[in-house]
């Protein structure tokens, strides 16, 4: 449903209807967008073929949420699909019908549709008997509904699809409010766009949802529709942020710091922005709905101990932090509160805490093929020092601003007095169960290191590449040929420049032999650097892609300079040189961009070993 919706949204669609197949346990899922055309290509592929295909699309990366075109293929676990689309340019409709596509359609198989011009026969004639729960819906799909209706689109049919318990998720009766495919539609789907804030009722900045308005595949226009018992039924767009309080509930509202528990807090409060960052527009929103009224207010979802009642959907999976792709929520990411820049905040990453807010995080973030999670691009990014800087920025002011805020943080604070102790331990904890499966290395040819086993840094372990550099520094022979790109750190920092060093024969402690020195995970070209070039002498990175002769590269500082290969350098990293500033300042100086991982293999003799993931393993004893 999720994908078909995103679907129909990339294709300009107006409305989109949904008829749940209660008899055959299926659904027709319709949309009035531009259609599936046979003839006219885009990415050297047809919209139609590209339905049809294995990783060939018609989409353009970074414009919406699929790219790979591989969400469609969920609709061949059905028993049967068939589909009727038509072009604006084209007179008769065409379809197609396959039987058990997940076993028959393969390279061969002939996926040409045909010209129809009856499509509401070729409907019926999939529903031989059809039932009281199936006769309306052909009733209502007749010769006139496709004549007005069914101008251009696509329509796609399918029967008995492959998910345990059909009823639970796709019956929307009894009550049509509280079932499982109106909330997932509303908090899971394209048409729940987070950025659509509705400011009027929610509360939300109306100069933010006019920001809003203006970021790429932003639709608030599209209409859908849903099919209960005999008459179609709307569902809004966009994400179900509550209602700000009326008159009434503001006689009853409290703010975080008078209340005497606050899991009883019906306090509210939102704020929403965009940032750009690298040449890309993100969105947030920070709704605050006190626990005891997200409890009250949001009646369709389960709560812990009454599943079934409601919708299936529980409130526990709403609440929190959350990224969000092209206005998709993709998945929690409670994880943010991690980042040493946001140590103020850490407090919102407790299960008490996401109780009272959801926070989201829009953008066109690289996500993995089942885009429920992200993908090691995105993850980089969530740790990115600069991106985290926007979202602190963003907290700090609605902290200043709001009072709910500021009240709700500290109030946590006082009520977690052990919660930072709890989660060094379980920090701890969970890199001591895992440390077994990073990759690792040994180095041969150091007598005292026979043996023992050095751990590769990861995302986020600067330090640890920072130690690594400065104990091998001490012990690479001074007469290696590399020698010369090992530096002796004289100093070790946190802030402002990581190290100030020396040559490794250098004896001498004066300015002018004294050289600034970084440590990175890994350093994109694309990436802004966080600290001036002209101050930087060498940048040492556990390891990252070499780029191109003459890129640019820029910090934060308004200095920028040009990537230059050379053979000194080879297969170790490469230098920026040509620094100069916006304003025209030149700097004579050169700085040295190096692999640490690649520095070692060349000076030392190393083995390197990567076991499998922990989830492969588990995977496997599953068998």
């Amino acid at each position: 449903m999720r994908e078909l919706i995103s679907n129909s949204y990339d294709a300009q669609a107006s409305s989109i209807e949904i008829y749940p197949l209660l008899q055959y346990e299926g659904l027709i899922f319709f949309d009035d967008g531009t259609g599936m055309s046979e003839i006219k290509e885009f990415n050297e592929i047809s919209p139609y073929k590209a339905f049809f295909s294995i990783g060939r699309t018609t989409k353009t990366r970074g414009k919406s949420i699929g790219y790979k075109c591989q969400g469609s293929k969920l609709c061949f676990a059905s028993s049967k699909i068939t589909l009727i689309t038509r072009c604006s340019d084209e007179k008769n409709w065409r379809s197609i019908s396959i039987d058990n596509p997940k076993t028959n359609l393969n390279i061969d198989y002939d996926i040409s549709s045909k010209s129809d011009d009856t499509p509401w026969l070729t409907l019926e004639k999939l529903f031989n008997i059809p039932d009281n729960r199936t006769s309306p819906i052909l009733q209502y799909l007749n010769q006139s509904w496709f004549n007005k209706k069914f101008v251009n689109g696509t329509m796609i049919i399918l029967q008995w699809i492959e998910v345990e318990d059909y009823s639970s998720f796709y019956d929307p009766s009894p009550n049509f409010d509280k079932s499982y495919i109106r909330n997932y539609i509303r908090f899971n789907t394209r048409h729940g766009d987070m950025r659509i804030l509705r400011p009027r009722t929610t509360g939300f900045p109306s100069s933010k949802a006019e920001l809003f308005k203006h970021t790429p595949g932003y639709n608030d226009s599209c209409q859908l529709s849903i099919w209960t018992k005999d008459k179609l039924t709307k569902i809004s767009s966009g994400y179900p942020y509550l209602e700000q309080p009326n008159n009434l509930e503001h006689l009853t509202i409290k703010k975080p710091k008078e209340v005497s528990r606050l899991s009883d807090g019906r306090f509210h409060d939102t704020n929403a922005t965009t940032f750009e960052f690298q040449e890309r527009t993100y969105c947030i929103t920070l709704a605050i709905d006190g626990h005891r009224r997200a409890l009250e207010l949001y009646k369709e979802l389960d709560r812990q101990g009454r599943q079934g009642r409601r919708s299936g959907i529980r409130l526990t999976d709403q609440r929190g932090t959350f990224i969000c792709s092209e206005g998709v929520k993709i998945c929690q990411y409670n994880e943010l509160f991690d980042h040493s820049d946001l140590a103020d905040y850490t407090i919102l990453s407790s299960s008490k805490a996401q109780s009272h807010y959801i926070l989201m995080i829009n953008g066109s973030f690289q996500v993995v093929t089942d885009r429920n999670s992200l993908s090691e691009g995105g993850l980089k990014l969530m740790k990115n020092d600069n991106f985290i800087k926007k979202i602190k920025s963003f907290l700090d002011q609605f902290q200043r601003e709001s009072e709910v805020f500021q009240q709700l943080i500290t109030r946590l604070k006082q009520e977690n007095q052990s919660f930072k102790i709890d989660q060094y331990i379980s920090q701890i904890n969970s890199l001591k169960e895992n440390i077994i499966y990073r990759p690792r290395f040994q180095v041969r040819d150091i007598d005292h290191l026979q043996g023992r086993w050095l751990i590769e840094p990861s995302i986020g372990e600067e330090h640890w590449v920072g130690a690594l550099y400065t104990m091998f520094s001490h012990l690479v022979p001074v007469d290696s040929q590399y020698a010369h790109f090992w530096l002796r750190p004289l100093t070790f920092s946190g802030t402002g420049i990581d190290s100030m060093a020396v040559e490794i024969q250098e004896k001498s402690l004066g300015q002018n032999v004294q050289k600034g020195l970084e440590y990175k995970y890994t350093f994109d070209e694309r990436d802004e650097f966080n600290h001036p070039l002209i101050v930087t002498d060498q940048i040492v990175c556990w390891d990252m892609k070499i780029p191109k002769d003459g890129e640019q590269i820029k910090d934060s500082y308004d200095y920028f300079g040009s990537v230059a290969l050379s053979e000194e350098l080879d297969g170790i990293g490469y230098e920026i040189t040509n620094i100069q500033s916006y304003t025209g300042e030149v700097s004579n100086g050169k700085i040295k961009v190096i692999s640490l991982k690649k520095l070692l293999d060349k000076s030392f003799n190393c083995e390197w070993v990567t076991p499998p993931d922990k989830n492969s393993k588990r995977k496997k004893g599953k068998r």
